[in-house]
């Protein structure tokens, strides 16, 4: 395991190791190559500090600072439900306690143990391949999607309208969909939705959040089975379906996007609700996610908009030129014999 670049020249901006680490990393092979690396490396540290500073994003006031932005809000909430849905879904309920689960299913429980274990490691191996060419909220849905029908068809087994083994390829399905979105993505898409300075308290209070559900589903899972009997897949199903629609209807695809990018999408879709709502609904434009200077401008150009639509049915719409006097005596319209002789003939 090598050092990190960034701390290295963190400590020592004139670092060798450092170098010598991002000349390993980048596959570089000229000096000059190195150095703007580096230029890279420190500039990128000094803008976060900057950051941190300016935005007061230190350790102790970060995550509130997240949840008072509209915009990374909306970011933590997804990051959050995410981590949630991946322990309540099930899957350690499964790992936890597949053996017992697989008592009076198969023979040897113990087999259908090391069976999820190996399909695990498997699909785990397949995610990696899928997340390089796939969307992270095709791949999450396609995942809660394949475990939800995975989790009713077990419960429909377990009632005994098929074959014990028909549960067996159930869980081990129930599995393989957890790997390839449900499992992986989680994790990924908190370092793909946030800014640098944001990662590390989006993170911990994900994996926070995370290892209070694992601890939930491993504590409660027994008593589930012993109450709820064939039916103690059921309250994962339900999971598994409002995080089906949480993915269609709020969570962003990140995949290929900065999360620059992100907060500019969020900016603009609130601003178009805001600006579809009543305008006596929000007094305070200032505090409104999006740009309140646009927001301002387009209301007053509504505004005027409809006040001179009102002056031009009244008649009193100033089109920029006076009217004709009326006043005016008109010139007497000449004949054409006086047009053609300029009046030389009378």
């Amino acid at each position: 395991l090598i050092e990190s670049p960034r701390w290295l020249l963190g400590r020592d901006r004139a670092s060798r190791q450092a170098r010598h680490i991002i000349k390993k990393l980048r596959g570089l092979r000229y000096d000059h190559e190195i150095e703007i690396e580096v230029n890279h490396f420190v500039s990128a540290s000094h803008k976060q500090a900057c950051d941190n500073n300016e935005e007061n994003t230190s350790s102790k006031v970060a995550f509130l600072a997240m949840l008072m932005d509209k915009q990374i809000r909306k970011l933590l909430v997804c990051s959050l439900v995410l981590q949630m849905a991946q322990q309540l879904c099930g899957i350690n309920a499964v790992f936890y306690y597949s053996t017992m689960f697989f008592e009076g299913l198969i023979d040897s429980p113990l087999l259908g143990t090391t069976l999820v274990g190996g399909v695990n490691v498997v699909a785990t191996y397949i995610a990696l391949l899928l997340m390089e060419n796939t969307n992270r909220r095709t791949l999450i849905l396609w995942s809660a999607g394949g475990m939800f029908v995975s989790s009713v068809m077990l419960v429909v087994c377990l009632l005994g309208y098929f074959s014990k083994m028909a549960s067996l390829f159930f869980v081990i399905s129930f599995v393989s969909f957890f790997e390839i979105g449900l499992g992986p993505i989680p994790w990924l898409i908190v370092a793909e939705m946030f800014e640098a300075k944001y990662v590390a308290t989006a993170m911990s209070a994900s994996c926070q959040l995370n290892w209070v559900c694992n601890f939930i589903v491993g504590l409660i899972f027994p008593y589930m089975q012993s109450s709820l009997g064939a039916f103690s897949f059921l309250p994962f199903a339900v999971v598994l379906l409002f995080t089906i629609i949480f993915v269609i209807v709020w969570l962003p695809e990140t995949k290929g996007t900065t999360p620059e990018e992100l907060r500019d999408d969020i900016v603009r879709s609130l601003s178009h609700l805001m600006l579809l709502s009543d305008d006596g609904s929000n007094e305070n434009h200032s505090s409104s996610v999006g740009n309140p200077i646009d927001i301002e401008w387009r209301r007053a150009m509504d505004d005027l908009k409809q006040q001179e639509e009102e002056d031009m049915k009244r008649g009193t719409y100033n089109y920029g030129f006076q009217p004709i006097n009326s006043n005016l005596v008109e010139a007497p319209e000449l004949d054409w014999q006086t047009r053609i002789t300029g009046g030389a003939g009378t």
